[in-house]
């Protein structure tokens, strides 16, 4: 079955290569607009996922994790009292103008976090930079100091520690620089300790508080949960239920997720149609022949197998180029500040999507096939 496939394929290069080349499109377009979405998805929610919290405590009603409303820290107190809970550390995050060395302003994203002071006993925060690669981010410490990524030189100018800026009119020092740490509002992400945070966002007050990040005791995660939630005004979510929080509205309330699988979709649609015109035409091309191999006394399964046949080959040849330019993609695109997660779950499913998408594009030759009278090869 295989090698007459194979034979009935190549007989006309050219048209095999159009059917290779239709679905290695759409196999590229799956991959890429699929792991566009979930790296969009890690990088909304990274710096949730890069904390050791069991527990996230936020104002209730908030639906956004860069747009929370702060509370005052007397709440915090209260959660820091609650039996089971070992440490609480409070997390500001809001928005401010980071000063540029060609004088304009930009919007960053501060992310103050409670850095322990003095920090000789080596208690690290539950919310601290991370994949950091210059400078030294126990320096967040000392009054000014933050830290920001190197990816975000275009948008901020600055690519070494040491240099000085301000936010928000006030004086600011890089101590230390990252790689990797991206917003999904596309802000640049700026890490500081809780007091410098405070001074950059004078508007919200001196005790302001958006988050307080709780590491429970052992077993104790839940019955801390249920009761800080009996707080009024406060709702607490386990790191990997705000993580999905996150993921769920930056995916539905602002359409990214409808907009990227849209995408995909179309994608498959293109290979469906170009291997299914290919296959068709390819099937008409040699109706004689499949008639002959009807008269001579194959059976029709014996004839679907040959244009099922056709149809895996076509599918395996497009996935394989077709995941080789996926890598080329994500490759080009890593160079400009975009993640595409490509991972073997990925590859598994477009690799069946491939499959049943080649096989329901051969219906139509196969019906055609099933449908031919053996008798009408020796009509005139």
């Amino acid at each position: 079955m295989w090698t007459l496939a194979r034979k009935l394929l190549l007989h006309d290069r050219l048209r095999f290569a159009v059917a290779i080349a239709g679905v290695s499109v759409s196999v590229m377009l799956v991959l890429v607009q699929v792991g566009l979405y979930f790296g969009f998805m890690d990088t909304a929610s990274a710096v949730i996922d890069a904390s050791s919290a069991d527990i996230w405590v936020g104002k209730a009603g908030s639906e956004s994790f860069e747009f929370a409303s702060p509370f005052d820290e007397r709440a915090y107190y209260k959660i820091a009292s609650v039996p089971g809970v070992e440490r609480a550390e409070r997390v500001l995050i809001n928005f401010a103008q980071a000063k540029l060395p060609t004088g304009g302003d930009l919007g960053v994203q501060i992310v103050g976090i409670e850095h322990v002071r003095g920090g000789g006993a080596g208690i690290q925060p539950l919310l601290a930079p991370w994949n950091v690669v210059a400078g030294d981010a126990q320096r967040l410490s000392e009054a000014g100091a933050i830290v920001i990524d190197k990816t975000e030189y275009a948008k901020l100018q600055i690519d070494r520690v040491g240099t000085q800026t301000e936010i928000s009119g006030v004086h600011a020092q890089v101590v230390a620089m990252t790689s990797g740490i991206r917003s999904f509002t596309t802000s640049p992400i700026v890490f500081t300790d809780l007091l410098s945070a405070r001074s950059y966002l004078r508007g919200l007050g001196d005790d302001a508080v958006t988050y307080v990040l709780v590491k429970a005791a052992p077993g104790m995660v839940e019955q801390v949960k249920r009761t800080i939630n009996a707080i009024p005004h406060l709702a607490a979510f386990t790191t990997s239920d705000m993580s999905q929080r996150t993921r769920t509205y930056w995916s539905t309330r602002t359409g990214v997720g409808a907009g990227f699988f849209t995408t995909a979709v179309l994608g498959i649609i293109v290979g469906f149609v170009v291997v299914g015109q290919i296959l068709y035409s390819g099937t008409l091309q040699y109706i004689r022949e499949y008639g002959t191999l009807k008269a001579m006394g194959a059976k029709n399964s014996m004839v679907v197998r040959v244009i099922l046949s056709q149809a895996m080959i076509s599918a395996a040849l497009g996935f394989v180029i077709g995941s080789g330019l996926a890598v080329v993609m994500q490759w080009a695109m890593a160079h400009a500040n975009l993640s595409v997660a490509l991972f073997p779950g990925l590859y598994v499913a477009t690799l069946f999507i491939t499959i049943l998408m080649c096989s329901l594009a051969s219906l139509l030759s196969i019906v055609k096939v099933l449908r031919l009278d053996p008798a009408s090869v020796f009509k005139g």
